[in-house]
Order: structure tokens, then sequence, then C-alpha cells
């Protein structure tokens, strides 16, 4: 054999391994039109060997019309597990019952076609607890089902030991990924000093600010009701899409006959999320349940101070360097939070920057590199035991 055939021979084989290498992923529900978690996970997949296709939730079986389409992946991802089984229509219970047969069904299916089922767990539970027991059986479940369960932080792991019930030989498959950063996504060149003009806002008086999705375990009709109580002198914007019709008429009552308060009920474009996050000096999410939360590491990403209740992840991720944490079952919690962010307004601004160097060092390629090890540490498992003892080797490295 020539040298030319030699080296053919070996791209050949290089090609090969690399092909060999890569993992297929398909991720489920598809966000990536309204959430940059997924889009920026996937992005930073991407670049480590890992093609991922984000599938919707419809049809009578979503994820096996999905394998059929696309192939039995390396990895079924599945995301916030309400979306399988929640729905707005009557009888919820007996729906979210019928729909978690189906997705057990589904990911038991999968796995004994050779797909790696990993969960990452966004929230405990959906928000509005339409179907509270049904939803938790079918969670545990899942978690039985599953090679690996993600979680952006320890106590989120603690958790989902504790509220699931799980006995430690699932218990062990959890695997602690943290929630990557907002870095890129939206603009960021404007000055404080500009945003604050753009907005009419004074220049010497602390904006606090409520910025996200209105639903209603967020509490923003109490946040607004907690501010108008206080004769803080500072001012409180209250910014984003309320979840229904009754929503918004409520946080619009909440938020009338107060000069300090301004509310702008309505979808921001990515363009101008920085002008209300420069505005402000803090920001508030008065959540009355939260695991892990995309809207405090958007405020750290833009180097803003926290107020938020001790719940999940954000007492390790915001601290008390990065923020003002409350508990949440004192009923003076969040307006004394509120009142010492007004009073401590000189530190709000250095308590931003911890949190932007913080959210720095959440960036996705380290995402990526730690989900890529979890497909790999889920291919490793036993082929198709369910409910087996797979979840006892030693967790990888978090």
């Amino acid at each position: 054999m020539t040298d030319a055939e030699h080296r053919t021979v070996d791209a050949d084989h290089r090609t090969a391994d690399a092909e060999r290498d890569r993992v297929r992923v398909l991720m489920c529900p598809d966000y990536t039109e309204s959430n940059p978690y997924q889009s920026e996970l996937i992005d930073a997949l991407a670049d480590r060997d890992v093609d991922v296709t984000p599938v919707a939730v419809r049809g009578a079986f979503p994820l096996l019309s999905a394998a059929r389409r696309h192939g039995v992946p390396d990895v079924v991802h599945l995301h916030w597990a309400h979306r399988f089984l929640i729905t707005e229509r009557r009888f919820p219970a007996v729906l979210a019952a019928a729909l978690g047969v189906r997705l057990l069904f589904e990911a038991c299916v999968l796995r004994a076609l050779g797909a790696r089922l990993v969960w990452t767990v966004h929230n405990l539970a959906d928000h509005e607890r339409r179907a509270p027991r049904v939803e938790l059986a079918v969670r545990r479940g899942l978690a039985a089902v599953v090679h690996r369960l993600v979680v952006h932080c320890d106590a989120a792991a603690a958790s989902v030991r504790e509220t699931y019930g799980l006995p430690n030989r699932v218990a062990r498959r959890i695997r602690v990924v943290p929630h990557g950063n907002f870095a890129g996504v939206y603009p960021d060149d404007v000055t404080r000093e500009e945003a604050r003009r753009r907005l009419d806002l004074p220049e010497d008086v602390p904006v606090l600010l409520y910025f996200g999705l209105i639903r209603p375990y967020k509490n923003v009709p109490s946040l607004a009701d907690t501010f108008r109580e206080t004769d803080l002198d500072a001012r409180l914007l209250v910014v984003g899409n309320p979840w229904s019709d009754a929503l918004d008429r409520e946080v619009r009552a909440a938020c009338d006959g107060d000069d300090r308060i301004r509310a702008v009920l309505e979808y921001v474009p990515d363009d101008e999320v920085q002008r209300y996050m420069r505005a402000a000096d803090a920001v508030v999410l008065p959540f009355d349940s939260v695991l892990t939360s995309g809207s405090a590491v958007l405020a750290m990403t833009f180097g803003r101070a926290v107020v938020a209740p001790e719940l999940g992840c954000l007492p390790g991720l915001v601290g008390s360097a990065g923020g003002h944490l409350y508990d949440p079952e004192e009923p003076e919690g969040l307006a004394d939070a509120l009142r010492r962010a007004v009073a401590d307004a000189d530190q709000l601004g250095s308590m931003g920057r911890r949190n932007r160097a913080v959210a720095r060092r959440l960036d996705w390629g380290r995402i990526a590199d730690r989900t890529r090890a979890v497909y790999r540490d889920a291919a490793l498992v036993g082929a198709n035991r369910i409910g087996g003892d797979d979840g006892d080797a030693e967790p990888s490295p978090t």
C-alpha cells in the first residue's frame, strides 16, 4: 500500500472514530423560540460533537413519533415535565393521569430501544398546581425510569430527593449541572444614565425592578401591594406580560394610585431588555415557589443585585453578597428585604458587580461539557434495566 493510500485509510478511520464519538440527542419539549436556556445549551453542545434535535410535544405519542422521524437517538433529554402532563382543559387530574401513563410508556419503549434517558428537573411541579397528586406520582415514576436526572444546584438535588421520595438507588442518578448565563443573548451597551433618561426615571433614586413573564406563583400583585405599604423613597418597575387577562387586571389594580410604581404589562423585545435592567439597581423576584431561576441568572448577567426568597438554588446563587434574601414564610419578609435594599442602596452596585462575576463563570461551554459528561455517564449504564441498580455507579464530578 502506498503512503497516499495509508493516509487515506487513516483519514477514513479518523472520520469513523469522530462519527462514533458524536452523540445524537432528541430534546423535548422544544422551547428554543421562547427560552434562551435551550438554544444556548444546544449551540454549545454542537461545538462538542453533540447533535441536538429539539422536538415539540404534539401528536398521540410525541416522543415515539420523534424517534420514528429522526431515528432512535443516543439520548432523549427531557425538560419541563409538566408540559407532557398538564393541559388547560377540563378535568386536569384525569387528563394528567392519562398523559402520565403515556409519558412513562414512551420512556420505557425508548429505553428498550436503546436510548438513554436524561431529565432536567427545572421545577418540582407545575407552578399552578392543577393536578398535584397525579403529577407527583408521574414524576416519581419518571425518576425511576430515566438513567440520569439533572438539577442546577445541590439544594435542588436535596429537594428533588425529598419531594419525590426517591430511594437511594434512584437518588444516585442525580447530577448537578448549573444554569448557564445569558451573556451575549441580549444587547448590553446602554448605560445606566441613558436607560433612566429613556424611561424618565430620576437619577438619584433607587429603582427596583420586577422583570419577566407574570404568573400567579410569582406574586407580582403582592409585590406591588407590599411596596405601596412602605414609605420608601424609591421606584418600582413592574415589567412583563401577564399570564391571563384576570392577572393583568389584578396587577394593574395593585400598581395604580402610587406614582412610585410603573407597570409595563407587555412583551418586551430582546433589544429592550437592557433598558430596564440597566435602569434598575436591584431585581426583585417575589416568588412563592422556585427551584432554579433563569430570572435571577438574567439579573446577575446584567450585574444587578437580587431581592428574592430563600428558596431552591437562590441562597447558593445569590447569597448575602449578591442581594437581599428573605424568608417567604415571614409575613414581613419581602417588605423587610425591600427596606434593606433601599437603605443599603450604595451597596447594590457592589452586589451587582459580584453577581456579574459569578454569572461569567456560568458560561455555556462549561455547562455543555458537564451536560455531555452526563450523556456519557448515562451511556455507561447497564442496558435496559428499569428500576435496577443502575444508579449505584459513582457520580461524575460536579
